[in-house]
């Protein structure tokens, strides 16, 4: 086990510093050793314990971290950009796998290193914060958010409904998204939720703007706003 610590301004530069360096050469090993380091992190409180393992997907990853901070307040650790990206060096493993020659293959920096000043459109990207919150407000079925078809890092869904944080936080629009786009027996995302075509998440963000106009969705039980939805999601209804 290792005490949670928080990068200070060193040692998110040494991280972005990284993370610049790895793009080009993609076997580089990420600065571990900075984590424990009081020249690069601080003391966190309260005191955790957070435990180094691999997860089947992101959605494990979000129930571990939320039994991790079980005890903490959720506003008061959400925007906490230094913690964040604490626990994005020390899973890097997990959210930046090296492949079998030891190369790995990184995404945009905002996904590892978050940015004091908070911009949800770069935060809700996040390979640790996103997991952890998601399945802090909507436990189960977060699963639509967080599980990729081919064992990736980001779903369909999670770009299209987690880019608006009133999407992404309205627990009725989510559930609908899991019953309609989640296959349950499978685990996994239905076949061509990733598709532009009538009825796919990139269109059910579309449709919610159109039906937010009228309605008043937060107050919409998710059998009744499934029934508000254009017949080209037909296909995609628990019914069907």
């Amino acid at each position: 086990m290792t005490t949670v610590r928080i990068l200070n301004d060193a040692g998110l530069q040494r991280f972005k510093e990284y993370i610049a360096a790895v793009k080009t050469a993609p076997k580089l090993e990420p600065p571990r050793e900075i984590l424990e380091d009081g020249k690069f992190s601080e003391p966190f409180t309260p005191s955790l314990e957070v435990e180094l393992q691999q997860f089947e997907n992101a959605y494990d990853f979000g129930v571990y971290l939320n039994t991790v901070f079980a005890d903490c307040e959720p506003r008061e650790i959400s925007r906490n950009h230094a913690l964040w990206s604490w626990f994005a060096l020390f899973f890097f493993d997990v959210i930046a796998k090296s492949n079998t020659s030891g190369a790995r293959k990184i995404l945009e920096e905002a996904v590892y290193v978050l940015d004091k000043r908070f911009s949800f459109q770069r935060y809700y990207r996040h390979l640790v914060r996103t997991p952890w919150l998601a399945v802090y407000k909507h436990g189960e079925v977060a699963k639509v958010l967080l599980i990729a078809a081919a064992g990736g890092t980001r779903t369909e869904v999670g770009e299209q409904l987690g880019a608006y944080p009133d999407l992404f936080g309205s627990e009725n629009i989510i559930a609908a998204a899991y019953r309609m786009y989640f296959d349950v027996d499978a685990q996994k995302p239905k076949r061509g939720t990733s598709g532009k075509l009538g009825g796919t998440p990139r269109r059910l963000t579309a449709v919610v703007r159109q039906l937010q106009l009228t309605y008043d969705l937060n107050d919409c039980p998710v059998d009744e706003f499934l029934g508000l939805l254009p017949r080209e999601f037909s296909k995609w209804l628990p019914s069907a």
